[in-house]
C-alpha cells in the first residue's frame, strides 16, 4: 500500500496524531527532516496553523525568524506548513513555543476524530483480533500499531533513523520508558518472535499488510497453517511393520500427551510416505491435524521466519490435548547455521536457521509436532535433533513397498480391470519411482481412460519422462551381455568363478542355512585391471542367481556432510536388505582407503563404518577394485572370496577373438594375437564396436588392428578406460 496523505481512516487518523503529539513533546534536537511535520500539512488548515503561530509569537519574534540571514532558517508565510514549523523548531530559543502551538493542533486534529467510533474500523478491529490470536501485552499492541502506522501513513521521524535507534524513537511517539518498550521489541519478545516486526524493527506488512487494512477478510492463523482431512489419509495397516512397531509406539505417546512438549521427526529420501505416514498417525491417534503452510496467498513460498511464525500461533491457537502440527519440508528449519561442515571442514551451503532459534522453537512446543526433512540426519546440528523425542528414518522405497503403493492407488483410481494384480509387481521391479510418482502416473491413465491392451505403452510413455525428470536410472541398467560366458577369463587362485556361483546358490539355499553348518558372510571382492570382466561377472552372477544387483558408486555414497557417508553406507546395505538384493561397490578402492596412511578422521570411520556392515549384513555383498593394494588390511580380510582378474592367456585370447567376432584364426593370425600384451575381454568388445559402423567388409587383420591399436592406448600417457567388460 502506498502511503497516504489525507488519512481517511478515523482510527489511523488519530493514532498519527496521538504518535505525532507524543513524538514533539519528548523530541527536544534538531529536525533534519521538514517531513515530520508533513501530518500537519496533510491533515491541518493551512490558515489555521499560521494563525496560531502569530498567536504564540511576538511582532518582534516573528520579525526576526523572517529576516534570518540563514536561507532554511527564514521565516515565510507563504511555504508549506513542513517548512515553516521546521524554521521555527530549529530556531531553538523558539522551540518551546513551536511545541505549545504543535500541541493545540494535535489536540484539534484528535477532538476532530473523538467525534466518531473509530474502534469499529478495519485496523483498530484487526489490532484487537491480533493481540487476542498472539496473547500480546497493551504495549506490544502499540508498538504493532504504531510499527504499522510509519509504514503506512505520512509519520515521519525527526531524522533518519538508524535501525538500533528505533525502540528510543517508538518509546518517544508511544510516551512509554525506553526499557520497556526495548524489552517488547527485543529478539526473545513475542513481536519478534512471531514475525510481527522483522529484524528492523519494521512491521512485516507482506505477512499482515492486508490483514490489519481489512482487505483479506481471511483470519489470520490461515494464512500460515490449516487444517488436515485426515479422513482421507492412507488406511493404518497400508503401512506395515511401520504401523505395526514405529507407529504402535507413537500411537501410545500422542494418547498419553495432553500437554507438553512431544516433537518427532520424520527423515530420509523424499517421495517415501513421510507426509501421508503423517498424517495416518494423527488419525490413528484419534487428534486433529493442523500442517503449516508453505506458501503464501501469492503463491511465493514462505520464509523461514514466517513459517516459524506459523508454527507458533498454531502452537498458541488450538488445544494441545486433542491436536498436533505437521511441519512439512523443514529442511531449512532444522538444518542448523552452525552445523552441517563438509568433508573439509567447510560449510556446505544451503539455507538454514540459527541452531538457537530452532532450538527455542522445538522447546516450546505445547501441541504435539510432526516435523518432516529430506535432509540427512547429519545436516541437522546435534543439539537440534536431541531434542526430538522420537525419530523415523525413511529409506527409498523397497519392491515390497512400490508393490503395496500400486496396489492400493491402482483399488482408489479404480483401474483394477485395466491393471490386474499380476502386472503390478511388474511395474513396481520396473519403475524404481516414489509413490508421488505412482499416483501422477495412474491419474493421468485414469484420464486417457485406454483399452486395457495398451495400458502397458500408455504406463511406459508416462513413467519415461518422469523417470527421467528425477534422475531415476531404468532397472534393467546392470544385465550382462547376451554373448557372455565364464569360459576365457583368466582368473588367479584355487577358487574359480563357477565355484563362486555354486557356493551363491548353496548360501541362498534354505534348507543348507538351517543345517547347522558354519554360515560365514558372504563377501566376494574381484580385482584386476580395467576391462578384465569384473563387472560383468557381477552381473552374470544376478542373472544365475535371479537376484537384482544394487550398485553403489562413491559418487552414490560419498557425502558433503561430516558423518553423511558413514549414514549412506549403512543406508546401501539397508536397501539391499529391503530388496533382497546383491549388494555391488563398483570401484571400491575410492570410498575406504587404507587407514594407515589415513590423515583425517572421517576416513578412519568409513572403513569402520563398512566394517561394521560387513559383519552384520545377511546377503551377498561384491565389491570390484583395480588396485587392491589400496585397500585396507581388515577390509580385505572380510571377503570370503577373493577373485583377481587378470589379463588373457593365450588360451583365452583366442577363445574371446572367436567368440566376439565369429572368426577363425589362422596359426599365423594366432601368433599375431598371442603378441599383444595385456589384452581383456573388454578390449574385444571395444573393437568390436568400433569396426560394426565402418559399413565395409571387415578382416582378421583389420581385428588384430583394432587390439594392437586399443592396446597401445594403455600404454599411453593418459590412461583410457574401456568399456563394455569394464571393472
Amino acid at each position: 500500500m502506498a502511503k497516504f496523505k489525507q488519512i481517511n481512516h478515523s482510527f489511523m487518523f488519530s493514532k498519527v496524531t496521538e504518535y505525532f503529539g507524543n513524538l514533539v513533546s519528548n523530541w527536544d534536537e534538531e529536525v533534519k527532516d521538514n517531513d515530520m511535520f508533513e501530518i500537519v500539512a496533510n491533515c491541518f488548515d493551512h490558515d489555521k496553523a499560521v494563525e496560531l503561530i502569530e498567536a504564540a509569537f511576538t511582532h518582534e519574534q516573528l520579525e526576526e525568524m523572517r529576516n534570518s540571514r540563514q536561507r532554511r532558517m527564514r521565516l515565510d508565510f507563504s511555504d508549506s506548513l513542513e517548512c515553516i514549523f521546521q524554521c521555527i523548531w530549529n530556531a531553538t530559543r523558539h522551540r518551546k513555543a513551536c511545541k505549545v502551538v504543535l500541541g493545540e493542533i494535535v489536540k484539534l486534529m484528535l477532538d476532530e476524530a473523538a467525534n466518531k467510533d473509530v474502534q469499529k474500523e478495519p485496523v483498530a478491529r484487526r489490532c484487537r483480533e491480533l493481540k487476542k490470536l498472539l496473547k500480546l501485552s497493551d504495549l506490544e499492541t502499540e508498538l504493532v500499531c504504531l510499527a504499522y502506522v510509519v509504514r503506512e501513513t505520512c509519520f515521519e521521524w525527526p531524522r533518519r533513523v538508524d535501525s538500533r535507534e528505533k525502540p528510543l524513537f517508538f518509546a518517544m511517539a508511544l510516551d512509554r520508558s525506553y526499557s520497556e518498550v526495548a524489552a517488547a521489541m527485543s529478539p526473545t519478545g513475542r513481536l519478534r518472535k512471531f514475525g510481527v516486526l522483522d529484524d528492523d524493527w519494521d512491521f512485516n506488512s507482506r505477512m499482515l499488510g492486508n490483514f490489519l487494512d481489512g482487505s483479506d477478510d481471511e483470519a489470520v492463523w490461515r494464512r500460515f497453517y490449516r487444517a488436515v482431512k485426515t479422513e482421507e489419509s492412507l488406511p493404518w495397516d497400508f503401512y506395515g511393520d511401520l504401523a505395526a512397531k514405529d507407529g504402535a509406539l507413537l500411537t501410545r505417546l500422542m494418547k498419553s500427551v495432553k500437554g507438553g512438549k512431544l516433537n518427532i521427526l520424520l527423515y530420509g529420501a523424499p517421495g517415501t510416505g513421510k507426509t501421508s505416514f503423517a498424517r495416518s498417525l494423527a488419525r490413528q491417534a484419534g487428534r486433529a491435524a493442523f500442517e503449516v503452510l508453505q506458501g503464501d496467498e501469492d503463491g511465493k513460498n514462505m520464509k523461514a521466519e514466517a513459517r516459524m511464525m506459523g508454527i507458533r500461533i498454531c502452537n498458541e491457537q488450538e488445544d494441545a490435548s486433542d491436536s498436533l502440527v505437521i511441519v512439512d519440508e523443514a529442511d531449512e528449519l532444522l538444518r542448523g547455521s552452525s552445523g552441517g561442515f563438509g568433508l573439509f571442514g567447510f560449510d556446505m551451503g544451503g539455507k538454514s536457521t540459527e541452531k538457537g532459534v530452532t532450538n527455542t522453537l522445538l522447546d516450546e512446543m505445547k501441541l504435539p509436532a510432526v516435523w518432516i526433512s529430506n535432509a540427512p540426519a547429519e545436516a541437522m546440528d546435534e543439539s537440534v535433533r536431541r531434542r526430538f523425542d522420537y525419530s523415523i528414518r525413511f529409506d527409498a522405497l523397497s519392491a515390497a513397498q512400490r508393490i503395496a503403493i500400486w496396489t492400493n492407488l491402482v483399488e482408489k483410481e479404480g483401474l483394477s480391470s485395466l491393471i490386474p494384480s499380476e502386472k503390478i509387481p511388474v511395474y513396481a521391479s520396473a519403475y524404481e519411482t516414489s509413490a508421488g510418482g505412482i499416483s501422477s502416473v495412474l491419474g493421468n491413465v485414469k484420464r486417457l481412460n485406454p483399452d486395457a491392451a495398451e495400458v502397458d505403452a500408455l504406463v511406459a510413455s508416462l513413467m519415461k519422462p518422469h523417470c527421467s525428470l528425477m534422475g531415476i536410472r531404468p532397472s534393467d541398467r546392470f544385465l550382462p551381455a547376451k554373448d557372455y560366458s565364464l569360459e576365457g577369463l583368466n582368473i588367479k587362485g584355487k577358487v574359480k568363478p563357477a565355484d563362486v556361483i555354486a557356493a551363491a546358490k548353496n548360501y541362498l539355499d534354505a534348507a543348507f542355512a538351517e543345517a547347522g553348518e558354519d554360515r560365514p558372510r558372504f563377501n566376494v571382492l574381484l580385482w584386476g585391471a580395467p576391462g578384465t570382466g569384473k563387472s560383468e561377472f557381477c552381473k552374470y552372477l544376478s542373472k544365475t542367481l535371479d537376484r537384482r544387483v544394487l550398485v553403489k558408486k562413491g559418487s552414490d555414497i560419498l557425502s558433503k556432510w561430516v558423518g553423511g557417508t558413514e549414514a549412506n553406507i549403512a543406508a546401501a546395505f539397508r536397501e539391499a536388505k529391503a530388496n533382497d538384493a546383491i549388494l555391488f561397490f563398483d570401484e571400491i578402492d575410492g570410498l575406504v582407503q587404507d587407514r594407515s596412511g589415513a590423515s583425517q578422521h572421517w576416513e578412519v570411520s568409513q572403513v569402520n563404518e563398512l566394517l561394521q556392515q560387513m559383519e552384520s549384513f545377511d546377503g551377498i555383498l561384491i565389491a570390484a577394485t583395480n588396485f587392491c593394494s589400496n585397500l585396507d588390511a581388515a577390509i580385505m580380510r572380510r571377503f570370503t572370496y577373493k577373485l583377481e582378474f587378470a589379463a588373457l592367456d593365450d588360451a583365452g585370447k583366442r577363445h574371446f577373438f572367436e567368440h566376439m567376432f565369429k572368426a577363425t584364426l589362422t596359426e599365423g593370425e594366432f601368433a599375431e594375437l598371442k603378441d599383444i600384451p595385456g589384452l581383456t575381454p573388454g578390449d574385444f568388445r571395444t573393437v568390436r564396436q568400433e569396426l560394426y559402423y565402418l559399413g565395409k567388409a571387415v578382416t582378421n587383420a583389420d581385428r588384430l588392428a583394432g587390439l594392437r591399436e586399443e592396446c597401445k592406448m594403455k600404454k599411453g600417457a593418459r590412461p583410457c578406460r574401456t568399456i563394455g567388460f569394464g571393472a
